[in-house]
């Protein structure tokens, strides 16, 4: 029987996701495990590779359970990105990740600004310094473990982390490398000056391969674990966010907005901007291309604390969905800040904090949920405008991720952005844009993008409304206003 299907594992910040596709595009078979995240201090943000490695195996036997291993051709990767894990020579983690929302090291993020230059570290590495970055978490490492920098045979990121595990080589690639801020972006080589400073040597870090390569295979003992001949080629895939844009067919004047725990914007180019603003950018899985992309930290992860808040379950999100459909445009004259864990997109401020202003005692809960729709609305706005000052101009904006199945939230963003919104068949893009990616490393695939147009059309869009358009204009410059008057003191609010 010919080997015909991709089995993708996506190891996102809440779940390890694994499915199982056929060369249509045709969902086969799909279940997720969910991992913890520990907060020891605020601002902390810690994962157990252990619990990675726990949930990809569960969640992937029950996937495959009832099919045929023996059709599987190649096996493809995505992630979250910029934590770091400390490996020892026994291939055992020394330590938690530092997962990518962890905000400890905002002094040594800035430290490096200071050394190196803002500017200069963004035009060299694509990213302006910001403690999402690993050379950030390093340098905290460095600083307050530094036995750990000691003892590490290998720092990984977690796709890097789970393709170790299935095959057992170290390998990463360029989409994971370009979110380190320890690579040199035009050369595409490690960047040596700033591994010296953070303290690891180059042969800590895996070799550098394109996504579409397939530096390893399927390990007996792994293969035995999961019920699947050994030996079927597993391609690295990327990040979650190069997946999505893979999976969303990004191209042209084609945006996406994917929302899960946090929000990114993301457009593909072929060029390489002298200077880059203050939009982030890199080497996208696919060759000669380049993803711009703005981040809005807490977003779907804010809703989610809202619900808990007034005493939901996480199976009633819904419930506030359709209760903030409830709410008119404006949300009553509320306004939500989504800084919960720092402002991101343009702003880099990671001392903004969350605010609901303009609450009355005749709000309701259906107000506060579509005023936080609208604030993340706004922040998508923020980022597209970012992506037009480098002359990249979007035109139609896919939703993707979890939170692309809220009608209310795509016409939202349609109305506040003034342009087309369109949701794919296959929201979940990181896991469709792994396969993609895995079937053309195996060759069965010859053209990425125009495989991704076949396997994920859109299947609804929703377009503006003018009167909700207008209203919404005035809504944001107040937004905007906000924002810049209280920008003096969040820093005042740590203890």
């Amino acid at each position: 029987m010919p080997r015909e299907t991709i089995l993708t594992f996506d190891l996102g910040t809440m779940n390890c996701k694994v499915c199982l596709w056929d060369l249509s595009g045709r969902l086969l078979a799909s279940a997720d495990e969910s991992h913890p995240t520990h907060h020891p201090h605020p601002d902390w943000a810690e994962q157990d590779a252990a619990d990675w490695w726990r949930a990809s195996l569960a969640a992937a036997q029950s996937c495959l359970a009832g099919q045929d291993p023996s059709r599987i051709a190649a096996i493809g990767l995505s992630s979250q990105r910029e934590g770091v894990v400390p490996v020892g020579q026994d291939g055992h983690p020394l330590d938690r990740c530092i997962i990518w929302m962890d905000r400890r090291c905002r002094e040594q993020s800035a430290r490096l600004g200071e050394e190196f230059g803002v500017s200069f570290l963004h035009r060299h590495t694509g990213v302006a310094p910001d403690p999402n970055y690993t050379a950030c978490k390093l340098l905290w490492l460095r600083e307050h473990r530094p036995e750990i920098l000691q003892k590490a045979a290998l720092f990984l990121q977690p796709r890097d982390f789970l393709y170790h595990r299935l095959t057992g080589e170290p390998a990463t690639d360029y989409t994971l490398a370009s979110r380190t801020m320890m690579i040199d972006i035009r050369r595409q080589a490690w960047w040596p000056a700033m591994f010296e400073r953070v303290g690891v040597r180059i042969d800590q870090f895996p070799p550098l391969y394109r996504s579409t390569q397939t530096p390893g295979t399927l390990a007996r003992e792994t293969a035995a674990l999961l019920g699947l001949p050994p030996g079927i080629p597993v391609a690295l895939g990327g990040g979650d966010r190069s997946c999505e844009a893979v999976g969303a067919g990004l191209s042209g004047s084609r945006a996406s907005d994917s929302t899960g725990t946090a929000t990114q914007v993301s457009m593909v180019t072929g060029r390489l901007p002298d200077d880059p603003g203050r939009v982030p950018c890199g080497i996208h899985a696919l060759p000669d291309r380049y993803l711009f992309e703005l981040g809005i930290s807490t977003t779907a992860s804010a809703l989610r604390w809202l619900r808990n808040l007034v005493g939901l379950g996480p199976g009633q999100t819904r419930l506030l969905d359709r209760e903030a459909a409830e709410s008119p445009p404006g949300a009553r004259g509320l306004l939500v800040f989504p800084f919960f864990m720092g402002a991101r997109s343009t702003r880099w401020n990671p001392d903004a904090r969350g605010l609901i202003l303009g609450l009355s005692l005749g709000h309701t809960r259906g107000d506060i949920v579509r005023a936080l729709l609208e604030g993340v609305a706004f922040e998508v706005a923020t980022c597209l405008d970012g992506l037009r000052k480098l002359g990249v101009v979007p035109g139609e904006l896919a939703v993707i991720g979890g939170g692309g199945k809220s009608e209310v939230w795509a016409q939202i963003k349609a109305d506040v952005l003034g342009m087309p919104v369109a949701r794919l068949r296959y929201t979940e893009a990181a896991s469709l844009g792994a396969a993609i990616l895995a079937a053309a490393a195996v060759g069965l695939v010859e053209d990425p993008l125009a495989a991704a147009s076949a396997w994920n059309p859109p299947v609804r869009r929703f377009t503006p409304d003018p009167e909700a358009a207008r209203l919404y204009q005035d809504r944001r410059r107040l937004f905007e206003d906000v924002y810049t008057a209280l920008s003096p003191y969040y820093a005042r609010l740590r203890l």
